[in-house]
């Protein structure tokens, strides 16, 4: 966490423990896959690696919409 964003106790409690979860979830990470401490290096890597999933993600996603309406309508051929 950069800056505290919630204005209420609840907010700021609410913001702090997601925080503390998401270290923890990156601590977990990089010992299981990575034999080390949570680094900003590490960090960065998997914050591309989730970016560049979600660009596939909606890529495949985009196709398969395409695919779906190309086969409701199919082009019909000028006679």
């Amino acid at each position: 966490m950069y800056h505290l964003i919630a204005r209420s106790p609840n907010g700021l409690m609410a913001q702090i423990l997601g925080g503390l979860i998401t270290y923890l979830l990156l601590a977990i990470y990089c010992h299981e896959e990575h034999k080390e401490k949570v680094s900003i290096q590490r960090v960065r890597e998997l914050r591309i690696a989730i970016h560049n999933e979600i660009i596939q993600m909606m890529a495949e996603h985009d196709n398969h919409a395409k695919t779906a309406t190309s086969a409701e309508h199919p082009a019909h051929a000028s006679p």
